[in-house]
């Protein structure tokens, strides 16, 4: 019996650590479960730091890089001071008083603040924000090209992947006033956007294709300048691609010009639209240029007002006034049928040689466009 009792108190004092140990490790395991996570969030957020510091460090390595390569073209590229910022959301990296000063080119810019903003997680895309007044001159090849603007926005965009390369710029209430030549202008715009990409071939028979579009709404002009429909633009819209050799020659603009023309492909013009002094005008189609340097192809016009539009193809002396007299009924009668409540009309235009048609009328015979030195682009 002594036996049988000291193995029943044997056993009790084993349940009993059992559960002691059962009850430690459920507590410790708690701690565990909380700790773990916790660790967890603070070595990525200590990788994170860590990855922005040599983010920001590599924007301050790329900017004195261009002020090198500046320097060795002959051009001088300062500012007063650099920041860095932004932690943790961006890096921004901003520029004050920036001075770029180009003698070979016949430029001058200074910019009050310029912030190169980089997204941590998205090292591909890259935005440069141009804050406080700009200045620009040019003075090149004859010509004064001078201006002070500032705007609400002006950003301009880079993104980069395996498949495009592509730069933007976006402007909100861009104001300025300048000289072109002996003119003085100002100007009003309420909203830009420009954009270019280069895309890869799809394909081992397809070419790189380079998309280009342009927006304008609501720029208003003044000054010693004259234009055709007046100084206010409604809009703007502009979408147009073009295929690309795969290898691009010597960046000089005829050498450029023909090795597009070897690829006998043509101007794609998606979108060509403006609302301008009353007269609304779109077109789309492809356009390819012949030897001569001439267009050939066809587009679909849409022509509002057309009266208003002959009247000023007159004035600038692309039509004659004969063509204007044997264009106008038809056009008259076209918008009358068209059923459109603002008399729109959609009519073809085709370029055959010299010659160019607006439906069945010869409306201009082109004269080839005279070459000049063939200046290097910069």
């Amino acid at each position: 019996m002594t036996i049988v009792r000291v193995a029943a108190l044997v056993m009790t004092r084993l349940r009993a650590v059992g559960g002691w140990l059962r009850q430690q490790a459920a507590l410790r395991w708690r701690s565990v479960v909380i700790l773990v996570p916790v660790a967890a969030i603070a070595l990525g957020l200590a990788g994170y730091g860590v990855w922005w510091r040599m983010l920001a460090d590599r924007v301050q390595e790329t900017l004195s890089g261009i002020q090198g390569e500046q320097k060795a073209l002959g051009r001088n590229l300062e500012w007063s001071a650099l920041t860095v910022d932004g932690f943790p959301y961006m890096v921004d990296a901003t520029l004050s008083k920036t001075r770029l000063l180009a003698p070979d080119i016949g430029t001058v810019w200074d910019g009050d603040r310029v912030v190169v903003r980089l997204r941590p997680l998205s090292p591909g895309s890259i935005k440069i924000s141009l804050e406080g007044p700009q200045h620009f001159l040019h003075v090149a090849n004859g010509r004064w090209i001078e201006g002070d603007v500032e705007a609400d926005t002006a950003v301009i965009s880079g993104r980069s992947k395996d498949t495009v390369q592509a730069l933007s710029a976006e402007f909100e209430r861009l104001t300025g006033k300048g000289r072109l030549d002996a003119a003085d202008v100002s100007f009003i715009l309420e909203r830009g956007a420009a954009g270019i990409a280069l895309n890869a071939a799809p394909g081992a028979k397809d070419l790189p294709r380079l998309d280009m579009s342009l927006q304008v709404t609501n720029l208003a002009l003044q000054g010693q300048l004259t234009l055709p429909l007046g100084p206010a633009v409604d809009s703007v819209i502009v979408d147009i691609a073009l295929s690309l050799p795969r290898t691009l020659p010597v960046a000089t603009a005829d050498a450029v010009l023909a090795a597009w023309r070897a690829t006998a492909t043509p101007v794609e013009i998606r979108t060509f639209a403006f609302d301008w002094g009353g007269v609304y005008l779109s077109a789309s189609g492809a356009i390819m240029f012949n030897a001569e340097g001439l267009p050939e192809g066809n587009l679909k016009l849409t022509i509002g007002n057309h009266s208003r539009m002959l009247q000023v193809l007159e004035e600038i002396g692309w039509i004659s006034s004969e063509t204007h007299a044997r264009a106008k009924p038809i056009l008259d009668v076209m918008a009358f049928v068209s059923g459109d409540p603002k008399r729109k009309i959609s009519v073809p235009l085709r370029f055959a040689g010299r010659d160019v048609y607006l439906g069945p009328a010869r409306v201009l015979t082109l004269a080839p466009p005279a070459r000049s030195g063939d200046p290097t682009l910069p």
